[in-house]
C-alpha cells in the first residue's frame, strides 16, 4: 500500500480551498465558493492523473 496524495481542505473567506499534496511533491490547488464543486473538480483531476 502506498500514499498517492494528502488532501487539505480549508475555508478562505467565501471560498473553499482544496490542496492535493501529491507523492511526487507537486501541490495542486482547487478553489470554489461551492464546496461540492471544489471536490468534484479535484476528484476529476486526480482520477485523470492517477489513471496514467
Amino acid at each position: 500500500m502506498e500514499t498517492v496524495c494528502h488532501i487539505e481542505i480549508i475555508k478562505d473567506g467565501r471560498d473553499f480551498v482544496a490542496r492535493a499534496h501529491m507523492a511526487s511533491g507537486a501541490i495542486k490547488e482547487y478553489r470554489h465558493q461551492v464546496f461540492e464543486d471544489v471536490l468534484t473538480e479535484m476528484v476529476i483531476d486526480l482520477q485523470e492523473e492517477l489513471a496514467e
